[in-house]
């Protein structure tokens, strides 16, 4: 069944699908800017200096259906393939957090294919455009694990190629053009549609485009394993903010061990035998690695791995949701599949290292507390991670400010509406810090909100992107920055105005939250 996204377009005249916005050829039209504001341009040139996801059609090959996906994969050693895929997907994550040179590993993976088409395949790598990036790579072990096949023989390095463009072009192409692979004219002739459209649909359109966008984003950046462990050890291990409630023990890691049953600590050890494993190229490891506690390994096994069985009824449910394209929570929960014989294979190295040092690891101890039915205690825990996350904020944006020669001082928001305020009782509204630096200031307010699970895993549309970002930054959070802005240019420091001051406004939300992206950054 459509969804509001789809047929908001069709009311429109323009159907639209969910993707990204990846372009889709090797050099694409620039479009007719007459009439835009300065800048629009460099924009423009920016967009399209962006490297392209390599579609079937650019290559001169038909892209198969899911159908045909599907039969292909059924005649294959469908565990071999998984294997194969997993490993190009970790050598990728590898590639992207250290050198950011991903060509080597796309060529490696074309040195197998035999076809003609390979050729025209090889040009666009070598142009700079994407033949292995994480959405195709991840639905294609989707598909692997979905089906059914005892077949022996091996995946021909044709075939995988062929999969993941065909993927791509199933991704990519969207109900405006024809093909994965638009002329000229039709982008023209889509420039001027836009031209004639009510600016209130237009907006609305580009609300569905930023929607898919920040989904694409949260699903394919890449994040170093060393900006893991730092957000772990300012969390985890920093006593509890002053304002959560003091049965939560005296840091999070605390309440972790309370929750779980195991120690923090034995946890991350079990996470950095993965994380050693996935960033050396391995992407099977054995179960007694994890820990010589057995608790401990139980704990990985019960709520970070699946078997076959578990993971197909997981995936089911995804189906059930609608588009899988941008969906990611069940490979971010469980990135683990237990293989049956005391191993486990790592499907994707970056969420296999963000499940024990990133933000799930706060669902677990939400769960293990709902699970034994201390509902009351989970909430406070849930309220103590907002306040604990401004304290996190708060000390990063010190220890900035103490290394920098152009920061004079850090004015937190006590301090703010102790300077601003003008009349007893009632405080103005000010941002959580300010950053002082001679005619620059910088505003920085810090919000714990991660984004919604729709938006986040692609399935909410431009409504739902436009309801979440009025209610939490432009009806707070900016409203709140804007308020700072006008009282620093009207009373100043110390009585003295600073009517010429230049601003810097940033909204810190987690890594969870809603990713900043070019158009989002003119959106807002």
């Amino acid at each position: 069944m459509a969804n509001r996204r789809t047929r908001r377009a069709r009311r429109l005249g323009i159907e639209q699908s969910t993707t990204a916005g990846v372009e889709l050829k090797t050099e694409l039209p620039r479009p007719d800017l007459r009439g835009l504001p300065p800048g629009a341009d460099r924009l423009a040139a920016a967009m399209q200096r962006q490297p392209m996801v390599i579609v079937a059609g650019a290559v001169g090959v038909p892209a198969l259906s899911d159908d045909e996906r599907r039969t292909l994969l059924e005649g294959i050693d469908t565990r071999e393939a998984l294997s194969r895929v997993a490993k190009l997907q970790a050598d990728w994550d590898i590639a992207s957090t250290t050198h950011w040179d991903v060509k080597p590993l796309q060529r490696t993976l074309l040195s197998t294919v035999t076809a003609p088409w390979g050729v025209a395949v090889r040009d666009q790598v070598e142009a700079g455009n994407i033949l292995t990036s994480p959405q195709m790579t991840v639905q294609l072990m989707r598909e692997l694990l979905e089906c059914e096949s005892t077949s022996p023989e091996l995946l021909s390095g044709n075939d995988l190629v062929h999969l993941l463009i065909s993927i791509a072009s199933e991704q990519q192409v969207v109900d405006w053009f024809d093909s994965d692979t638009p002329s000229a004219a039709e982008f023209a002739a889509l420039d001027a549609k836009f031209k004639t459209m009510d600016p209130d649909d237009l907006n609305a359109l580009n609300q569905d485009m930023l929607s898919s966008l920040g989904a694409s984003a949260l699903f394919n950046a890449p994040r170093k394993i060393e900006s893991y462990k730092a957000d772990t050890y300012d969390f985890w291990y920093s006593e509890w903010s002053e304002r959560a409630t003091d049965d939560l023990g005296a840091t999070p890691a605390q309440t972790f061990e309370a929750a779980t049953g195991i120690s923090f600590d034995d946890f991350l050890r079990a996470g950095l035998v993965v994380s050693d494993a996935a960033l050396s190229g391995r992407t099977v490891i054995g179960i007694d690695e994890l820990s010589d506690d057995s608790a401990v390994r139980d704990f990985v096994l019960e709520n970070a791995a699946l078997d076959l069985a578990r993971y197909r009824a997981e995936l089911a449910s995804d189906r059930e949701r609608g588009d899988v394209k941008l969906q990611r929570f069940t490979f971010t929960r469980f990135p683990l599949l237990d293989l049956g014989d005391r191993t486990l294979l790592i499907l994707r190295a970056q969420w296999a290292i963000e499940r024990f040092f990133g933000d799930p690891a706060l669902f677990d101890v939400v769960a293990a507390l709902n699970a034994r039915d201390d509902k009351a205690l989970a909430k406070r825990f849930d309220e103590g991670i907002k306040h604990q996350f401004e304290d996190v904020v708060g000390r990063v944006v010190a220890r900035i400010a103490a290394r920098s020669s152009q920061v004079e001082a850090v004015v937190a928001e006590p301090a703010l509406e102790s300077e601003w305020t003008e009349k007893k009782g009632r405080k103005p509204s000010v941002c959580d810090w300010i950053l002082r630096g001679g005619p620059v200031v910088v505003l920085i307010e810090a919000t714990h909100h991660p984004w919604k699970a729709s938006l986040a895993q692609g399935l909410g549309d431009g409504e739902e992107y436009s309801a979440d970002a009025d209610k939490v930054l432009t009806k707070r959070k900016f409203e709140q920055l804007a308020s700072a802005m006008r009282l620093v240019r009207r009373l100043g420091w110390s009585g003295k105005p600073q009517p010429h001051t230049r601003f810097i406004p940033l909204v810190v939300v987690p890594n969870s939250g809603a990713p900043s992206t070019m158009l989002s950054e003119i959106d807002y």
